[in-house]
C-alpha cells in the first residue's frame, strides 16, 4: 500500500514539473513583431523633361559625330584609292620584269576593252604591249562620282621589259575638300614607284598639291 502511494507522488510530481517547463516556456517574450507591409515602389519611366534633356544629348553627339564620320569616310575613299594605283602601277612593273614584255598604265576608255581613253578621272587599266600580237586586259578600274579625281603629267606609262620606265611620272588624287588631303604618287624613271607620305604634299617635290 505505501509503495503505490510512492508511484503516485512521483507521477504527479512529474506532471507538476512538466506544467511548469511549458509555463516558464510560455512566459519568454518573443521578438517576432509585426513587420509593416511592404512598400514596392514603381517606375513610371521617364518623366517629360528627362526624355527631352536625353533627346537634347542624342542630337549633340549625332551633330558632333556626323562630321567626323564623313571625314573618315573620305579618307578612307582616298587612301583606299591611292593603294589601288599603286599596287597597278607596281603589277605593272612586275609583269613587264617577268614576261620581258612590255606593259601600259593608262586611263580607261571603255569597260573590258585595252584601248587607253583620254582622262584619267574616268579610271585606269594595266595592259600588255607585245612587239607583236595583239594587247591583253591585265588590270582596270572604273571610278564613280564619288571617287576621288584622279590626273596624271603624261598619258601613259610604258615599263619596259627590264622594267624601266619610258618617263618620269607624277599622280595625284583629289577629293573635294581640295589639295590639302590630296595624295601623290611618283613613277620614278627607273620604274621605281613611291608613294607620298603627307597629304597635300608632292612627293617628287614636297610642293604643296594644288586640286582644281
Amino acid at each position: 500500500m505505501l509503495k503505490n502511494k510512492v508511484k503516485i507522488g512521483v507521477t504527479n510530481t512529474n506532471t507538476l514539473v512538466s506544467q511548469c517547463i511549458v509555463i516558464r516556456l510560455l512566459s519568454f517574450p518573443t521578438n517576432n513583431k509585426e513587420q509593416p507591409p511592404l512598400k514596392i515602389k514603381v517606375n513610371a519611366g521617364f518623366t517629360l523633361i528627362e526624355l527631352m534633356v536625353t533627346l537634347s544629348v542624342l542630337c549633340l553627339l549625332l551633330v558632333l559625330a556626323i562630321p567626323s564620320f564623313k571625314s573618315m569616310m573620305l579618307n578612307n575613299r582616298l587612301i583606299a584609292n591611292t593603294d589601288s594605283l599603286v599596287n597597278a602601277l607596281s603589277y605593272a612593273r612586275s609583269t613587264a620584269l617577268y614576261q620581258e614584255i612590255s606593259v601600259v598604265v593608262c586611263p580607261l576608255g571603255s569597260l573590258n576593252s585595252t584601248s587607253c581613253g583620254g582622262s584619267w578621272s574616268s579610271g585606269w587599266i594595266v595592259i600588255t604591249q607585245p612587239a607583236s600580237g595583239t594587247s591583253t586586259l591585265l588590270k582596270s578600274q572604273q571610278y564613280s562620282s564619288n571617287d576621288p579625281t584622279l590626273s596624271s603629267n603624261v598619258t601613259s606609262v610604258t615599263f619596259d621589259a627590264h622594267g624601266i620606265a619610258t618617263t618620269q611620272s607624277n599622280f595625284k588624287l583629289c577629293d573635294n575638300r581640295g589639295g590639302t588631303f590630296a595624295t601623290s604618287v611618283e613613277v620614278l624613271a627607273t620604274g621605281f614607284v613611291q608613294l607620298g607620305n603627307t597629304p597635300g604634299q608632292a612627293v617628287w617635290d614636297n610642293s604643296a598639291l594644288a586640286c582644281p
